[in-house]
């Protein structure tokens, strides 16, 4: 069982936007955090501005297709554009200065992640069966990129923090490490035994979730520098603070746990049914978590702060 740290985040208070768009599939701050963005099984995509009062009600996108699963604002760069995926096949770029699509891209198969590149010039999206394709927004219609991994399904794809690697976690359990723009491959991370459910990276750490742990490598030679235990059920997400100082993770027991980067455990929260979204603020040690329904529950998005 992983050790505790002084808590920083018991004073934390829950604010539940409201929310009656089915599953939530995604959630996404803006570059500022001063927007969050969600994405169901049901409805348009709905935006929280934070600076508003009475912001839980919401903004609804409608000019998004109904069926976007996963989203991702773009860097500061370009701050008002939104990436959103649908399910399959299509992925649109929202603007939002002109509340309509100023672009879209057309994908091969089923789109299970979305992302922009650092500096805002590309987005990535993974397919689990298709492998990966990277769009230049200059140049959109057709991939600069498109990439599969031999015998191996892919689970989810980042870049760097520097935007000079893509970091490609499978289903065999392994991340694949590319030099981008290049698409040479640099090193093989063997994570876990089965499958990498999910990954994370900031300027000094890598994190991976499997089976029953998270592991953090180090970003400078790939070396196992922690191993976080004591999950009852797969990790499904783990994400990095802002400030670098903090791990969340989420699995399938309805728990979201804190950790520091030392693996010891610094929060623990009960969560209303299982995690299907998980994000940082950009900018402090607020978090927005999505819950399916559970027992006395709705699925919900929630901020943490």
């Amino acid at each position: 069982m992983a050790s505790t740290a002084p808590d920083v985040f018991g004073k934390h208070k829950e604010n539940t936007m409201h929310w009656d768009q089915g599953t939530v599939y995604d959630i996404s701050w803006s570059s500022d955090g001063s927007q969050l963005t969600a994405a169901g099984s049901t409805g348009p995509v709905r935006t929280w501005r934070l600076e508003r009062g009475g912001h839980k009600e919401g903004d609804a996108h409608s000019g998004l297709p109904s069926s976007i699963e996963r989203i991702a604002w773009s860097p500061p760069v370009n701050p008002s554009l939104l990436a959103a995926a649908a399910y399959e096949n299509t992925v649109c770029v929202w603007d939002q200065r002109l509340s309509s699509t100023t672009m879209r891209f057309a994908t091969k198969g089923v789109n299970s992640d979305v992302e922009w590149h650092p500096r805002g010039t590309h987005v990535l999206v993974a397919s689990r069966d298709e492998g990966m394709e990277v769009f230049d927004t200059a140049q959109p219609n057709r991939p600069v990129v498109s990439a599969s991994i031999d015998g191996a399904s892919l689970n989810s794809a980042r870049w760097n923090a520097d935007g000079t690697l893509l970091l490609l976690a499978t289903h065999a359990g392994s991340v694949e490490i590319y030099a981008w723009p290049a698409m040479t491959h640099i090193t093989t991370i063997p994570a876990h035994a089965s499958s990498c459910n999910c990954i994370a990276s900031d300027p000094h750490y890598i994190a991976t979730g499997g089976a029953d742990s998270v592991q953090l490598y180090s970003t400078r030679d790939f070396s196992l520098l922690t191993v976080i235990g004591g999950f009852e059920s797969p990790v499904v997400f783990a994400e990095f603070s802002a400030c670098g100082k903090f791990v969340a993770c989420a699995s399938d027991d309805e728990h979201l746990v804190i950790h520091n980067t030392k693996g010891r455990v610094v929060h623990k929260e009960k969560m209303h049914g299982l995690t299907t979204a998980l994000e940082w603020h950009p900018r402090n040690l607020a978090f927005a978590v999505a819950s399916a329904a559970g027992k006395s529950s709705k699925p919900s998005v929630s901020i943490f702060l």
